[in-house]
């Protein structure tokens, strides 16, 4: 089964970026979002987003979506109306897709930061409470789906390990990801976990154990991902 997925488009800034990477791939058993796909909270360019999947690759795939940071709190419900059937945006819950005939179950989250940014602090109440409550419900989740799916997935804005985010200055993990989300991927397991948000990345890969984490944004690694998953659940994620 193939999967495409990206993050941190920032419609427009990368568009181009996105649109040629998108002529160089096949159309895919499912495509994720992982947050970013707009910049500073601009819906309409949602509209851009599908209309270069569409131009490129088609309509005959789902399209998973979390929310990213560019996607405003205040603007989710306009973004939901606009993009309709055609995005299922996955806040804090989850879904099983019968793919390939396979059973492919996906936890959507904006994930967490170790350190609030200063706007955080300032315009949202119990932000610390409310990033490790993202942590928390992304393990429940997770869990609820283990006797369901075959494949489990966690798609998700901010990193869940420095691993992916080499590249950057260390000291500034805290504002890319949170720690909090290791003690998710040890105690569940997925087989996979995609994630944006680290643009200058020079790592874009880690494993542990079993589960393999892809940070998947255009700036870092410089179009859509593709991975593929393999028939079999013995299989290694490529």
């Amino acid at each position: 089964m193939r999967i495409l997925a990206v993050a941190d488009v920032h419609c427009p800034r990368f568009l181009e970026e996105f649109r040629a990477s998108l002529e160089a791939v096949d159309p895919p058993d499912l495509f994720l979002m992982a947050g970013d796909m707009i910049n500073r909270g601009n819906v309409e360019q949602f509209t851009t987003v599908l209309k270069a999947l569409d131009e490129t690759i088609g309509t005959r795939f789902p399209i998973i979506a979390c929310f990213g940071n560019e996607e405003y709190s205040e603007t989710r419900d306009e973004i939901l109306t606009l993009v309709g059937e055609r995005i299922l945006f996955l806040d804090e819950k989850s879904i099983v897709l019968r793919l390939n005939g396979r059973n492919i179950g996906i936890v959507g989250t904006q994930g967490s930061l170790d350190t609030p940014t200063s706007w955080q602090r300032r315009n949202v109440p119990r932000i610390r409470r409310i990033f490790e409550r993202r942590a928390e419900r992304a393990e429940i989740l997770l869990r609820q789906l283990s006797d369901k799916s075959d494949v489990r997935i966690l798609l998700m804005h901010y990193s869940p390990c420095v691993e992916t985010c080499e590249g950057e200055r260390t000291r500034s993990f805290r504002w890319l990801g949170s720690r909090k989300f290791y003690n998710v991927i040890q105690s569940e397991r997925p087989e996979l976990v995609i994630h944006g948000h680290v643009h200058n990345a020079s790592v874009h890969e880690a494993r542990f154990g079993s589960t393999v984490v892809r940070n998947v944004a255009l700036p870092a690694v410089g179009g859509v991902t593709e991975l593929l998953l393999p028939d079999e659940s013995d299989g290694e994620i490529h």
